[in-house]
């Protein structure tokens, strides 16, 4: 029977002399979690082991990491959690991780021994090198409740008189040679990368990460000696009984931490992961909401706005409709159908006058109308006529007045059902005989298209963030920036005849006099939408900032080109990025259920595409 693993790190009290500065919420939050552990997944078996203070040495963490967590104990199917409670910080990083760290910097975590004379933090990357460890057909869980450094966060202070001190020590100052790096199995990974002509990369590693806030926000205290991110996440997995997906769960714990803190913002961040899996389970949810309705200041506000696609003109508002779930069971029936009566950058205002409560899970309808036309066999055609008058389903198109004005071709033949691109022919779905399944593909194309157009004319901030895509040599040599949005690449062939593959990142740079919340969408050839950059702040007049956890690779497989699309949103204020993710379309598990601007409050895109063709 499948197990849970987990580590749980707690630290309020450092090593004398070390210069870090104690905490008090730390020990009650490890308490917390390991109750929960041990009141709702005693059918996981817990197998917990807790490092408190003086136990966790820099030493102690590696150590009890590769004995709890990568050891011969651990068995395909089995479930790893990592907890961490303490001080985040940042140190400069070797310089061969530098080609593709703007900033040059590590964030760590400050063990209890960390700041000692000759110690060093535990930095991320040593942190990817430990998660290597861990067998494959594991399932990884990581929930950080601390600081997500950066060196323009060291004369911040508290955001409200509830909260305490926050879990963020300045960085230290000593670069990081690659020697440094820890060992993994008597040898360091980076080094043999560096020896053996390898690209120099974190080693990648599906996973979840709960993270307490952005990565250049404070991770704060509250009075009654918790950490504001714990208390809340346990709150809600209290409450809930657990069984929220990791998308819904961050949802609830981002509000609740936000009402009484606008400057943490807390992450949910998944790498070859699932985010509508059930919180600690195997289960997950195809059909998962992705909007939450809360009661503030006298509306009901949903967390949906004109950057994610809702319009602004008053006409076309008319047929948005918004579903509402009761809080408790959001897999349940819709309790109401609201519309909605104000649109801005980042939020909405329901049209809805129900007493106030705690919140409505939401489903948005966007109300989209992509045209499409039908061709092939009459009888297979009537059905897909017949299809659009069915009202037990969403639908996102409509027959276009003409072919010339559609993109999209349903085509018919011998009782089967596939969508084409009408100008190539081109089968991007299909065939099936399921028409269900084409009504749910062409609302995920519609969706797409959406995203793709989406544009603010007339931002302010248009301007702001300067972007560029960045190939990354393979020889670990300078990375090479492109300013233009429309690009062309020709890949080789390798020493054994397959076509070449191309590393890259984007990068960005605040050069607005606010700060910027910034994230980067990848929009699939195949129509899916995956956010590759969360929602981060950046500061005004940054420096280039990577947008990306780690380095991608663009691959051709088996065709002679493609065309690759990035989309940058930024806004003023904060937007849910994980609203335009969807599945693509030959991937089954993905069906998914303003009239001006405030003052101040603005948004912007820009899009990059990147052309691929093989030699």
């Amino acid at each position: 029977m499948p197990q849970l693993h987990a580590l749980l790190i707690a630290i309020n009290e450092y090593a004398p002399g070390s210069g870090v500065r104690n905490l008090t919420g730390c020990l009650n939050d490890l308490a917390g979690m390991q109750a929960l552990l041990l009141k709702h997944y005693a059918h996981l078996q817990p197998n917990i082991r807790t490092l408190i203070n003086a136990d966790a040495t820099r030493k102690g963490v590696i150590q009890a990491f590769r004995e709890h967590l990568t050891g011969p104990q651990i068995k395909k199917g089995d479930q790893v959690l990592f907890y961490y409670s303490g001080h985040g910080s940042y140190g400069p990083t070797a310089p061969e991780f530098a080609y593709n760290n703007p900033l040059k910097q590590d964030e760590t975590m400050v063990c209890y021994d960390s700041r000692l004379p000759g110690k060093q933090d535990l930095s991320d990357k040593e942190r990817g090198a430990l998660l290597a460890e861990i067998p494959k057909g594991v399932e990884v869980l990581f929930i950080i409740d601390s600081c997500h450094a950066a060196s323009s966060l060291r004369n911040h202070k508290a955001a409200a008189e509830e909260l305490g001190a926050s879990r963020f020590q300045p960085g230290q100052t000593t670069p990081r040679t690659l020697e440094s790096y820890l060992l993994a199995d008597g040898e360091n990974i980076y080094l043999k990368q560096k020896q053996t002509g390898q690209k120099i990369a974190v080693p990648e590693r599906p996973f979840v990460l709960l993270a307490a806030c952005a990565e250049t926000e404070l991770a704060m205290e509250t009075k009654d000696q918790r950490g504001v991110f714990s208390k809340y996440l346990l709150e809600v997995l209290e409450n809930a009984g657990t069984d929220y997906t990791y998308e819904e769960l961050m949802q609830r714990v981002f509000f609740l931490v936000n009402k009484i803190s606008q400057k943490q913002h807390p992450s949910l961040e998944t790498f070859q992961a699932q985010r509508r899996q059930v919180f600690l389970s195997k289960v997950i949810r195809p059909n998962f909401i992705k909007n939450t309705a809360t009661y503030e200041n006298g509306h009901w506000r949903l967390n949906c706005g004109a950057i994610h696609g809702l319009p602004t003109d008053p006409e076309k508002l008319k047929g948005v409709k918004v579903q509402l779930f009761d809080s408790h069971k959001p897999q349940a029936d819709s309790d109401h159908e609201v519309g909605i009566k104000s649109v801005f950058s980042t939020y909405s205002l329901l049209d809805f006058d129900q007493e106030p409560r705690d919140f409505f899970w939401a489903a948005v309808d966007f109300a989209i109308a992509l045209p499409v036309t039908l061709s092939g066999d009459e009888k297979g055609k009537k059905a897909i006529q017949n299809l659009l008058g069915y009202k037990g389903a969403k639908k996102n198109w409509q027959l276009a007045a003409s072919d010339a004005a559609a993109k999209y071709t349903v085509h018919m033949e011998k009782g089967q059902a596939s969508i084409v691109l009408t100008s190539s022919g081109q089968t991007l779905y299909g065939p099936t005989e399921d028409t269900f399944d084409i009504n749910d593909a062409l609302n995920r194309i519609a969706r797409w298209e959406q995203v793709l157009a989406l544009t603010h004319l007339g931002s302010k901030i248009q301007n702001g963030l300067k972007v560029e895509f960045c190939e990354e040599p393979k020889d670990n040599s300078a990375l090479i920036p492109y300013p233009k949005q429309q690009l062309s690449f020709v890949l080789g062939k390798t020493p054994r005849g397959e076509t070449d593959t191309l590393w890259y990142h984007l990068r960005a740079r605040n050069t607005a006099a606010q700060p910027l919340h910034v994230a980067l969408l990848y929009l699939s050839p195949g129509y899916g939408i995956e956010v590759h950059y969360m929602r981060r702040i950046l500061p005004p007049n940054s420096d280039w900032v990577k947008l990306d956890e780690v380095s991608r690779e663009l691959e051709l497989g088996n065709k002679t080109k493609s065309l690759e699309r990035f989309l940058v949103l930024y806004s003023t204020s904060a937007f849910e990025e994980f609203q335009y993710e969807q599945a693509a379309l030959d991937d089954s598990s993905g069906r998914d259920l303003v009239r001006k601007s405030l003052a101040g409050d603005d948004w912007a895109t820009q899009l990059f595409e990147v052309e691929l063709k093989s030699e």
